[in-house]
């Protein structure tokens, strides 16, 4: 996680001092272009999650039982997705438990799929943020059909990119790990590239 913030901060300032901006078609999601994808699959993993067991709510918050689309948190839906680089959505289960974060109320979203595919994207607009915020969810972990965690996003500091990119409400930020590019999605499905 460390590694993932130095990243993401060494990310930001380089996006500050240059801005490019990388158009792709607009699809229901635009994928992301091939030459911003990763160039080589770095296997990472950081640790298990927890089982998802019938119960799905962790210090009064609840979530979603079913396979889903979209994230349902604290019974609102959220424009909350996982899109393949290719830009198909992904279906997912989600189960809230205990954060690494450091807080005794802390909480992890933890979004698991079936089958894992390198460069899986987390997108979410403003107000899925400032839910996630509001209901003390501090984290999002990406958990391949095994549970093995294959990335974690702090909720804060997804805020402040939002913020530092002077993101609209609507506009979708689209992250894809550590050493991919983030970017983000408009109303339209123009997808751009905010950082190298």
């Amino acid at each position: 996680m460390l590694a993932f913030r130095k990243s993401m901060a060494a990310a930001l300032i380089a996006a500050a001092i240059t801005l490019p901006a990388a158009l792709a078609a607009a699809a229901e999601t635009a994928p992301l272009a091939p030459a911003a994808q990763q160039e080589e699959a770095q296997e990472t993993s950081y640790g298990k999650a927890d089982a998802f067991t019938k119960k799905r709510s962790y210090l009064g918050v609840t979530s979603s039982t079913a396979w889903m689309q979209q994230a349902r948190v604290g019974g609102l839906m959220l424009n909350l997705r996982l899109f393949t680089p290719m830009g198909d959505s992904i279906a997912f289960e989600e189960c809230l438990g205990a954060a690494a974060t450091g807080g005794e109320k802390d909480i992890r979203l933890t979004m698991r799929v079936l089958e894992w595919q390198e460069g899986t994207m987390l997108q979410l607009d403003q107000y899925a943020a400032e839910v996630l915020d509001r209901v003390g969810v501090t984290e999002i972990a990406l958990a391949d059909g095994m549970r093995d965690i294959r990335a974690i996003y702090n909720v804060d500091e997804i805020l402040s990119i939002r913020s530092m990119f002077g993101l609209g409400a609507a506009e979708q930020l689209s992250l894809a790990g550590e050493h991919a590019p983030v970017t983000v999605v408009s109303e339209d499905g123009i997808r751009r590239q905010l950082t190298k």
